[in-house]
Formats: C-alpha cells, structure tokens, sequence
C-alpha cells in the first residue's frame, strides 16, 4: 500500500529563546547587533523584531521594505544605532519615537515618509547623528530640536518641510552639519544661527538653498549667496530681472547691460543706495519723481540714455550727491533750482541735452562743486553772478547755448579754474581785464575759448588772438567796420536746392583767415557745425547730408546755412525734402 504525503517547504524552527525574522533565528539574549543592508528584504518590518530586547544597533537600510513603523518598534528601548534608510518605507513618523531616549544615530533618509517632524524628538537627548532627507516630510522644523545638545549632523534636505525655522536650533553648539536645502521653508532666519560654529562657506558643512527665506540675514551668512525665493519676501524689490532686498542694496552698476524702457519706480525703494548707475543703455522716458527718496545716493549717472522730459525737482532731495551725469539724454525743460541745495556736489554734467530756460542763480550755492558742464543744450538768459563766487570750480564749459549779457567782473574770483569755454553763445559787452588774473592756456581752444560770440574789443592783453570770431556788428568802437564790411569771401551759393538727400555748399576765400560754416533752423537753433577752423585763400566746397550734430537725420523743411569770418557773414537759405 503507497503513502502519499503533502508536498510543503520546511522553514527552520526558532526555539523559545530566538525569534525568526526574514528566515532567520535570533537569539533574543545575544543579539546586540543587526545588520541586514542591502540583502534584498521586502515586505514590511515585523512587529517580532521587538522582541530582541538587547538590540543596541539595527541597519535594514538598502532593501525594498514597505509600509509604515511598527510601534512595537519603539519599544526596542536600548538601541542606540537606527539605520532604515533607502526603503520604500511610508506614513507618519510616530511621536513614540521619542522612547528611544538612548539613540545616538537615527536615519530614515530616501524613503516615502510623511506628515510632521514628531515634537517628542526632542526626547532624544543623547542623538548625534540625525538623518529625514529625501521624504515628504512637511510642516516646521520642531522648536524641541534644540534639546538635541549633542547633535552633530542635522540632515533635513529634499522635504517639503515649510514654516519658520525655530530659534532654539541655535543651541545645538555641537553641529558641525546643517543640511536644509531644497524645502520649502519660509520666514527669516533666526540670529541664533550665529551661536553654530560650522563652516559657513562649504556648501557641506552648511547648505539652506533653495528655500523661501527672506533678507535680512544673519551676520554670519550675509555675504553669502543663499540661493533664496525671496519675491514674497517684505522689503524685496524686483528690478530688471532680478530680486533685491532693497534695504540691504548700497550699490547698483548696470552701465552698458542693454536696458531698454522706462526707469521704473521703485527704485525710490533702495533707500540706503550710494550709488548709482546705469549709464550707457537704452533707457527711455523720464527720470521718475521717486529718485529724490534714495536721500543717501553719492553718485548718480544716467547718461548716455535716451532719457526725455524734465529733471524732477525732487533732485533737491539728494542733499549727500558728489556726482551728477545726467549728459547725453533728450532731457527738456529748465535746470530745477533745488540743485542748490546739493551742498556736496563735486561734479555736475548735464550737457548734450535739450534743456532751455536761464541758469539757476542757486547753483551758486553749491560751494564744493569743482566740474559744471552745461554744454551744447539751449540755455538762455545771462550767466548767474553767483557763478563767479564759486571758488572750487575747475571746469566750467557753457559753450554751445544761447546765453547772453556780459561777463562779471567777479570772474577773477575763480581762482582754481582750469578751463574756461563760453563759446557759440551770443555774449556781448567787454571782457573784463581781470580774466587775466586766471591761470588759463590762453591759446588752447579745448581750456580756454570765448569764440563765436558779440564780445567787443579792446580784448583783455592775456587772449589777444585768442578772442576767436567775434561779432562784432554791434560794438560802437567797431562803427566803422560796421558801416564798410571788409569782404573776406565771395557770396555763398548751394546746389542742389531744394535737395534731398545732401547739398554742396561752396563760396571763396580771398585772404587767410578763421571761419565757421554751421546750420541752423527756423528758430536760430545750431544744427550742426560743417567747419570751424583757418582756411587758405581758395575756393572751399561743405557738403551737408541732412543730419545734426549728433549724426541723426533732421526733418525736412527750410534750413539756413550760415557762414562766418571776424569780418563778415553770409546766410543762405535751404530747403531739404521729403
């Protein structure tokens, strides 16, 4: 008679005194240690394993366990290593953790967990190593971390932890690591941190990037780049692409960085700025009224923009500016009087515009300034007294506008003037003789040049020669010339005209002498300078293409060309078309 038994697998037989885990018996008694990393164990981690009453190290770290943490877990209260980390372990982290109160090292890092930090880890008062990373771990960072007065390593990274962080992780002396980037972590961070000696510039020592703390920081950290969200941050300013904390910004250089558009407002926000420039661009508009609240600025330059409009009034504001450069711009309208409350100003440049009006006489409250260049715009009236009182003053170029009246006395008192131009003005009457008390390069055009305009003879003895073209039409000591012209070229005649899109202009020269051919408009305005300088006997051929003295077209319309010697003068008129 055959006997048949069921087929079936014989798993070994743990005794009373083991406890079989994944196959395997333990002996409850001897088990000190467990290390099961890397040995491809699934499933989840059995509430048995809290019978190895005397476990004092567990590493299941490296396999494919699932599932939350058996409380039993817990109850393992001699442990003092806890590795699980690189599973797929999930759920909450339970508050029970806080009965391991003998761990030393405790890493759940790259698994699934979730839900908030547990207050009760605060219990673990001999922990040295603590490692969450890589999990889904949200909410704060619990203030009770503070107790952990041991800990050496803090790893926290790869969360969605958020909230502020506790002050109270300052007393942690003992860390040497701090690992809190890519979370979402908001608010300031505390002084405190201050207290940690770690190394604050190697990125392994410290890292907290890519968070959403705000400015300001500690003074440990302040100077380093803390890769930081901060656009919801208060006191956070976005300007040209990027994010700043206003108050702590002393300093802003974009010159040549291709802006385009608009200065905008808010940079009125940077209350603490010194300096500021943003020169050679595209920048287009006017200059906004909010630039008179950077009250602490030094040093402004907006030139060589496309700036349009007026110079806000609220400049008077910048009461600590050295330096202006408002030059070559499109600005209009009258230099604002409340420059003269800029007591410091060293340097101010506002030429290449298209301001009109009269000089301010408060410019002559500026008793620190050593450069004023108010060159090539269309100023009018005559130059202020108080100008003349400005002992400093190195450079003063005024050339190029349309002032008039004569020149004070009181020029003498400019003891430290260097260069000296007034010329392409309409300027009248007699330089005083006192000029001669200036230390000038009288026979240098670039330092000293009164040319072009309706100043009389006798000349002071130090520029005889140097006096350039005068007109001199309305001078009485010159009637006779006046009534009998010494014709020093032939009539002025162009072809083609009307004309588009140039013209040559020619005329004669019967003797050597000194000559400007300009353009000018409808209204008197300069328009561009075809030639300024000595020619020989001869005839002399200009062309002029139709553009000003900045290369850009003109519009059409009529058009004069004027030709002037110290003798005699010929205008002629054009008529450039569409």
């Amino acid at each position: 008679m055959a006997l048949f038994f069921p087929s079936y697998i014989v798993y070994c037989q743990c005794d009373e005194s083991e406890v079989s885990l994944w196959g395997e018996c333990y002996s409850i008694e001897t088990t000190f240690e467990l290390n099961l990393s890397g040995q491809g164990l699934t499933g989840i981690i059995p509430e048995t394993i809290s019978e190895l009453e005397n476990l004092l190290f567990l590493d299941l770290s490296n396999n494919e366990l699932e599932g939350s943490l058996p409380e039993q877990l817990f109850y393992l209260e001699n442990l003092l290593g806890l590795v699980l980390a690189e599973n797929e372990l999930c759920g909450e982290i339970s508050n029970n953790i806080g009965m391991l109160s003998n761990l030393m090292h405790l890493d759940l890092s790259n698994n699934n967990f979730e839900g908030f930090i547990p207050h009760n880890i605060g219990l673990l008062t001999s922990l040295v190593n603590l490692s969450l990373s890589e999990n889904q771990l949200t909410g704060a960072i619990p203030s009770s971390i503070g107790e952990l007065s041991y800990l050496s390593s803090l790893l926290l990274n790869n969360n969605l932890l958020n909230g502020e962080l506790p002050f109270e992780l300052g007393n942690c002396s003992e860390l040497q690591y701090l690992q809190l980037y890519d979370n979402q972590i908001t608010g300031e961070i505390p002084t405190s941190f201050c207290q940690l000696d770690l190394d604050w510039a190697s990125s392994y020592s410290f890292n907290i990037s890519n968070n959403f703390l705000c400015p300001p920081y500690p003074v440990c950290i302040e100077n380093l780049n803390l890769d930081q969200s901060i656009i919801n941050c208060e006191g956070v300013v976005p300007l040209w692409d990027s994010l700043y904390y206003a108050e702590d910004v002393f300093e802003l250089d974009f010159s040549n960085f291709g802006l385009i558009d608009n200065i905008p407002a808010e940079i009125g926000l940077f209350i603490n700025l010194n300096y500021l420039n943003l020169s050679n661009n595209n920048l287009s508009g006017t200059i906004p009224d909010e630039i008179g609240d950077l009250t602490s600025l030094k040093y402004l330059n907006l030139s060589f923009n496309q700036l349009s409009g007026d110079i806000p009034h609220t400049i008077g504001n910048l009461i600590n500016l050295e330096e202006v450069r408002l030059f070559h711009n499109e600005l209009i309208g009258s230099i604002p009087e409340e420059l003269g409350n800029l007591n410091d100003l060293i340097h101010l440049n506002l030429r290449n515009n298209n301001l009109t009006g009269h000089i301010p006489h408060t410019i002559g409250n500026l008793s620190s300034l050593e450069i004023l260049y108010l060159h090539n715009n269309n100023l009018n009236g005559s130059i202020p007294p108080e100008i003349f009182g400005l002992a400093s003053l190195k450079k003063l170029f005024l050339h190029n506008n349309q002032l008039s009246g004569g020149l004070s006395q009181n020029l003498a008192n400019l003891e430290s003037l260097e260069r000296f131009r007034i010329e392409e003005n309409n300027l009248s009457g007699i330089i005083p003789q006192q000029i001669c008390n200036l230390n000038l390069q009288w026979d240098n055009p670039i330092f000293f040049n009164v040319s072009d305009n309706m100043f009389c003879g006798p000349y002071p003895t130090c520029l005889e020669g140097s006096q350039g073209i005068q007109d001199t039409s309305n001078c009485s000591s010159m009637n006779s010339i006046t009534q009998k012209p010494i014709d020093s070229f032939s009539k002025i005649i162009a072809y083609p005209n009307p004309f588009n899109p140039s013209t040559r202009i020619k005329f004669s020269i019967k003797r050597k002498t000194l000559i400007k051919v300009e353009i000018i408009d409808l209204l008197g305005k300069k328009v561009n300078i075809l030639f300024k300088g000595i020619k020989d006997p001869g005839v002399q051929y200009f062309e002029w293409d139709g553009s000003n003295s900045r290369g850009y077209r003109v519009s059409p319309g009529v058009y004069f060309c004027k030709l002037k010697s110290s003798y005699h003068q010929d205008v002629i008129k054009l008529l450039l078309l569409k």
